[in-house]
């Protein structure tokens, strides 16, 4: 049985991505309709929209709802989660540093697309690509996060001062 789910118009990187995790891990023959600011449809599935199930609840994107509702255990889908929520609430104190970048491409689609539909299919390329990558067996690290200053680890690499001008008949020490 082919569901329908319903979200607003002028999606963007979250409500993108949700419609491509339902498509590709829940119900590959979902479809979707676009409506304005408080319209319904009968008997479709509502998603990111104030009151859905399927909606931010607890500081979680919708993206992350319904890998809690379908019980989608996939890691590379877990940390692709973790940068959806970064991108769609981009002053998240669990901002990745893939997010902002995620929301910048996103916006492009958004400027260069001419509905919603073609939205949907352009950034489904885009996903596709990033859960390659993610799920790929040299990918298995979880997004980078952002908070506040990190030092880099492992060794620390000393200085290198400028060398100043060499006295005549000094060795590359200064002796």
């Amino acid at each position: 049985m082919t569901v329908r789910y319903y979200t607003r118009k002028g999606i963007h990187v979250d409500r993108v991505a949700s419609a491509w995790l339902l498509r590709r891990f829940v119900d590959p023959a979902a479809t979707f309709v676009f409506v304005g600011e408080g319209e319904t449809v009968p008997g479709a599935v509502p998603f990111d929209i104030s009151g859905a199930e399927l909606g931010h609840h607890r500081g979680r994107c919708t993206f992350e709802a319904i890998l809690r509702k379908y019980r989608v255990r996939d890691p590379a889908l877990r940390r692709l989660g973790a940068i959806i929520r970064s991108a769609d609430l981009l002053a998240s104190a669990d901002e990745t540093l893939e997010g902002p970048g995620f929301d910048l491409i996103f916006r492009g689609l958004r400027q260069a697309s001419a509905s919603d539909h073609e939205i949907l299919e352009r950034g489904a390329v885009l996903l596709d690509g990033v859960y390659q990558v993610l799920a790929s067996p040299r990918r298995r690290r979880r997004p980078t996060r952002v908070r506040g200053r990190q030092k880099p680890k492992g060794k620390r690499v000393p200085r290198v001062r400028k060398a100043g001008p060499r006295e005549e008949g000094a060795d590359a020490r200064g002796r």
